[in-house]
């Protein structure tokens, strides 16, 4: 796996979904691109689970983005599932900001945790990792709530940027990919409500 390939892989393409949400007047748009990217991905599944050897050929023909051993469902499709599940139920806003947080904060905390990183929590996680993530998330908030039609508080971007940094730095049994943003949008909606 190169990392680097498989971050800008993930940035070029994850930043597309919340771009296009920005920019469109409803959710309609992001979910069509979001749909026709998880069909690709449905597919990808399918066929390595019903053909031996197919995922070996699709990492060695991936330049990198794949990585060597997949888990249950592939990295992407996680990433596909918790765009789908944010821009679905959650606000405009909110939304936005959590997967911006899962995309950049991802990249920066691999990026920086694995060169720099020594002092490790739970046998992955550096401490250089996840204050770039979380520097990376509040740095993201912060030209976000410049811009028009974002209405999110210095102190939710806050919040937001710190649940994100703690749940992508839990051992939890479920895929980053498909934990971070989900959880960041439940907190930062709460927030969004009650303040």
């Amino acid at each position: 796996m190169k990392i680097w390939a498989r971050k800008t892989f993930r940035i070029g393409v994850g930043s597309l979904f919340p771009i296009i949400y920005y920019f469109s007047p409803t959710r309609l748009l992001p979910l069509c691109f979001l749909l026709y990217f998880s069909g690709i991905t449905t597919i990808l599944e399918i066929l390595r689970r019903i053909v031996p050897g197919s995922y070996g050929v699709m990492v060695e023909h991936s330049k990198g983005i794949l990585k060597e051993k997949a888990g249950f469902l592939l990295g992407i499709t996680n990433f596909l599932i918790a765009n789908l599940f944010c821009i679905i139920f959650f606000s405009k806003s909110v939304a936005i900001a959590s997967l911006l947080f899962m995309i950049f904060g991802d990249a920066m905390s691999t990026v920086i945790g694995k060169k720099y990183g020594r002092i490790r929590f739970f046998h992955q996680r550096s401490i250089i990792g996840s204050a770039s993530f979380f520097i990376t998330c509040l740095i993201i908030g912060l030209i976000l709530i410049i811009l028009p039609r974002i209405e999110l508080s210095f102190l939710i971007i806050l919040i937001g940027s710190l649940t994100a940094t703690i749940i992508e730095l839990l051992p939890l049994p479920l895929d980053d990919n498909l934990t971070v943003a989900p959880v960041t949008c439940i907190v930062m909606e709460i927030l969004l409500r009650v303040l």
